[in-house]
């Protein structure tokens, strides 16, 4: 096989799909690009079963970037790696405030995690906004404090990595009415995040047609 990135891309997606199909998983069409892009993204087959999606997550996801909602990140690992093209073609606006001098002294002062206080000031943003943690477990806590109060964002991605904290909050996550999508156990990371926000923006520009199998 040539090593053309588009081939190579295309060869893994088939892996992927045959994998899959052999070990006998099916998905909804619809966020079947999202688990797709993450198991891609990580290598690991093994992931696909973990996903916890809300029945309207990709649907309202689609729709809340479509009105033009933001995108607050828990970490610059996730900021970064989300496609800067396909969110310029949008015209998205993304934010990640934990490097903001405000939160870090913020966080100092009240004996918080800098994710804790820069989440809390990214739900105050102006308009819409979908969330999206990848690496902090903490900072799902506001998100579902916003939740409770009816301040609901209109997607969270939660799929925080890590030992302490990130199981419990994206159990708390997986019980809410509004549209998540998250990952069980300690499993996560700012590579599944980024995955599954460029694979919904790309779904929006409709560059993409949901694969089936």
């Amino acid at each position: 096989m040539k090593l053309s990135p588009t081939l190579i891309e295309q060869k893994s997606y088939q892996i992927i799909n045959e994998a899959l199909h052999k070990n006998g998983l099916s998905f909804p069409e619809e966020i079947y690009p999202l688990i797709q892009r993450a198991i891609h993204a990580t290598g690991d087959l093994s992931l696909a079963g973990d996903f916890i999606f809300h029945p309207q997550a990709v649907k309202e996801g689609i729709a809340a970037l479509k009105r033009g909602a933001s995108l607050v990140c828990d970490v610059k690992m996730v900021m970064v790696g989300i496609n800067r093209s396909l969110l310029k073609r949008l015209g998205i606006q993304i934010f990640c405030l934990i490097d903001d001098p405000e939160v870090i002294s913020e966080a100092s002062r009240r004996g918080l995690t800098r994710a804790y206080v820069a989440m809390e000031k990214g739900l105050s943003l102006p308009g819409e906004k979908i969330i999206v943690v990848g690496n902090a477990p903490t900072a799902l806590l506001p998100v579902l404090k916003a939740i409770e109060n009816k301040k609901a964002p209109a997607l969270v991605i939660g799929v925080p990595v890590g030992f302490v904290g990130a199981p419990e909050y994206k159990t708390l996550l997986a019980q809410q009415k509004t549209p998540f999508i998250t990952l069980k156990g300690t499993r996560g990371g700012s590579a599944i995040a980024v995955a599954l926000v460029n694979a919904l923006l790309r779904l929006v520009l409709e560059n993409e047609t949901p694969a089936s199998f």
